[in-house]
């Protein structure tokens, strides 16, 4: 039986080059990165991890996202990857859609302990949800419903997905 979520884009983060949006899942307190840098942040463990994430954040903020700063977690067709890129060994990863060299919406992830996402039923949620969101949020863009420019996403940016 398929479940509805209810989804929203929200900006997470705006840099020089890059604004950084984030979702909220069923109208939780917060949005998806925030639950991800949350529950991480406080293991000593995942110190570096963290660290290689939020500078990436930062060097794509600065410098623009580019294909090659996310490691690809969907499929060819959609805009589906993960941070940290190839270059860093990482334990964690955060799921993200890369829009394009301006717009990069984050979500979720954590500890991959898999060989691959779809292993771990709680990545490949994260991964899931944002494969579904991309098809749907493409879908408006060229209908006219959601309009890029620049660095904004603007219109209607509340989705309900089958899950």
């Amino acid at each position: 039986m398929n479940s509805k979520r209810k989804i929203s884009i929200e900006v997470f983060e705006d840099h020089d080059k890059v604004t950084f949006y984030s979702i909220r899942i069923d109208s939780n307190k917060d949005l998806e990165t925030d639950s991800f840098f949350d529950k991480t942040f406080n293991y000593k463990k995942f110190e570096e991890d963290i660290g290689i994430i939020s500078k990436m954040i930062d060097k794509i903020g600065e410098n623009g996202a580019k294909t090659r700063n996310f490691r690809n977690a969907g499929t060819r067709s959609d805009g589906v990857g993960s941070l940290p890129e190839y270059l860093y060994s990482s334990k964690l990863r955060l799921y993200a859609i890369h829009l394009n060299s301006k717009i990069v919406i984050l979500g979720n992830g954590g500890l991959k302990s898999t060989k691959a996402y779809n292993d771990d039923p709680y990545l490949n949620d994260c991964v899931e949800v944002l494969r579904e969101l991309d098809r749907h949020l493409k879908s408006r863009i060229k209908k006219g419903t959601v309009v890029v420019y620049e660095n904004q996403l603007m219109g209607n940016l509340n989705f309900t997905l089958l899950q």
